[in-house]
């Protein structure tokens, strides 16, 4: 259980560093608010096996929120550059970035 935990941890953690990446300068307090989170999803997990699946939504979800005070809306549609991206499924597995103003499916989490 906790070698499947870590691997969907590890994993889950790579993608929305990547979004992160790829759509911000990457801060050591954005780095320090994805760990938190990271933790608090492990802490959630444990309890749960089968929650593993479902950490890389919940934990883009939690960096989304972790980050509105501090950088505001993350991240932003590419399409229209002005809409908020959300996480679709809000539980599930395979998440996908959606921009609900523009209808259109923008990424995979880890895809940006």
């Amino acid at each position: 259980m906790t070698a499947d935990l870590d691997a969907a941890l590890a994993d889950a953690r790579a993608r929305v560093l990547h979004d992160l990446s790829a759509t911000l300068p990457t801060t050591p307090a954005m780095i320090d608010a994805l760990d938190r989170a990271v933790s608090d999803r492990r802490v959630w997990a444990e309890p749960w096996p089968e929650g593993s699946a479902f950490v890389a939504c919940l934990l883009a979800q939690d960096v989304q929120e972790a980050l509105a005070g501090s950088v505001g809306r993350w991240p932003q549609c590419r399409v229209s550059g002005e809409h908020t991206l959300f996480v679709e499924p809000d539980l599930g597995e395979d998440p996908h970035w959606v921009c609900e103003d523009c209808a259109a499916v923008v990424a995979p989490i880890g895809g940006l």
